[in-house]
């Protein structure tokens, strides 16, 4: 598959559900592209053929570099396209930025996975906001086996 900014991809959560990220970028490398996603905390039962992105996609973590290897491993089905919104965009900058600096770097693990690590480094931060609420709860349900809401 081909990947362009502001796709809309379906990617297998787990064995029961999908959940939907969306391209915000892409970063060509020597090895492979990276491809910069959004994803949202939505799970279906199967990849959504008709819905609108604007009024139903709820962000989860707003910028995520994944290598292509990841991406692909993560059973994506291209659903949809949607604009890249300027925090999105801006988001892709910061991140292109650092990495062009090396100091920051990208994910290899399967989206699940990645946003898994996430939830985890988050739950450890003893600051956090009361609206990481969400991702704290994600990470239970993970542990538990309940798969994403």
């Amino acid at each position: 598959m081909k990947y362009e900014p502001g796709m809309i991809l379906a990617f297998r959560w787990d064995t029961e559900s999908y959940g939907v990220c969306k391209v915000t970028g892409i970063t060509e490398t020597r090895k492979e592209p990276i491809i910069s996603i959004v994803t949202y905390s939505n799970s279906y039962d199967s990849p959504p053929e008709k819905f609108d992105p604007a009024e139903e996609l709820k962000p989860m973590v707003l910028h995520m570099p994944m290598l292509l290897p990841a991406i692909e491993a993560s059973e994506c089905t291209a659903i949809g396209n949607a604009e890249v919104s300027p925090e999105e965009q801006d988001g892709f900058e910061n991140w292109l930025s650092a990495w062009k600096e090396r100091r920051t770097g990208f994910f290899k693990q399967t989206i699940p996975d990645a946003v898994d690590h996430i939830i985890e480094a988050m739950a450890q931060v003893e600051s956090s906001a009361s609206e990481d609420s969400m991702y704290r709860e994600r990470l239970m349900q993970r542990w538990r086996n309940e798969g994403p809401r």
